[in-house]
């Protein structure tokens, strides 16, 4: 956590600009950092012939509703959130404040919203809440249990190998790039759990495409170290960190530290299939 102080501290210096959503999100990660020692993550069993099975046909390991959380841990992590939000923005303080009066109400049941998140836009739009808002408290809150599940599979998987646009953990897309290593190994993140896997150089995630004249990229003059990789095939595009030029990393906040760059993207033309839920 202190390594994350430093590098927002550079990042505010660098970018003024972004100061109150920097310290927004350094907030919220003190909180979720927090909650991550108390966690209880129930173990995921897998049968060895399924995981071949998998492995043979190119299927993920495991469905989203199928990652075990800890429903207490994200209650309680959720209500922090809840806190910080009412201290960030006026739109956010009043979508809190309607979220909890439906949650004293019980006319929100958290622990289904937890695990059934593929229904929360329904449940905002019946109650007019801002879908966004609602998500990303709802996101948020069980990300430590869902990244602490995907730790768990770690040895079940080569992620060397796995080479496709999907994470081999939960079949989500990527919403991020990143370049390791003295080589520039490319590597994928997982929108879902945040798990990494190894991927081409020359590959766009989310058509498949390969060839060179129709992957392009472009960064801003002197941030040489983001860059914004597109595909003229499918006219998406995902953002690329070279890890290289950064002492400390954190995927998340880099990407929040460089939104311009999306702005720029969607200026030329081009759609990112997984959206940061750090925008407005």
């Amino acid at each position: 956590m202190e390594n994350l102080k430093k590098r927002i501290k550079q990042l505010k210096k660098k970018r003024p600009a972004y100061k109150e959503i920097l310290s927004f999100y350094q907030k919220v990660r003190e909180e979720q950092d927090k909650s991550k020692p108390s966690l209880k993550i129930n173990p995921i069993p897998l049968k060895k012939e399924w995981k071949q099975l998998l492995a043979k046909e190119g299927f993920p390991l495991l469905d989203k509703k199928d990652f075990p959380l800890d429903i207490e841990a994200s209650t309680a992590l959720f209500n922090s959130l809840c806190g910080i939000g009412k201290e960030a923005t006026p739109r956010m303080a009043e979508q809190v404040k309607k979220i909890e009066e439906l949650l004293n109400h019980k006319k929100i049941n958290l622990k289904k919203a937890f695990t059934e998140e593929g229904k929360n836009d329904r449940i905002a739009e019946k109650f007019g809440l801002d879908k966004k808002v609602f998500a990303f408290l709802i996101r948020e809150s069980i990300r430590p249990s869902i990244e602490a599940g995907a730790e768990k599979l770690l040895n079940e998987i080569d992620s060397q190998t796995w080479l496709k646009g999907i994470c081999p953990v939960c079949g989500s897309l990527p919403y991020l790039s990143l370049l390791k290593e003295t080589e520039g190994k490319r590597f994928l993140l997982c929108s879902f759990c945040g798990h990494p896997w190894r991927s081409e150089r020359i590959f766009c995630p989310f058509c498949g495409n390969k060839e060179q004249q129709l992957l392009n990229y472009f960064c801003a003059e002197g941030e040489e170290t983001y860059r914004i990789d597109t595909c003229d095939q499918c006219r998406q595009y995902i953002k690329t960190v070279d890890t290289r030029d950064i002492e400390f990393i954190d995927p998340a906040l880099e990407d929040l530290a460089t939104l311009h760059l999306d702005l720029l993207a969607y200026q030329k033309g081009y759609k990112r299939p997984v959206p940061s839920p750090w925008t407005p």
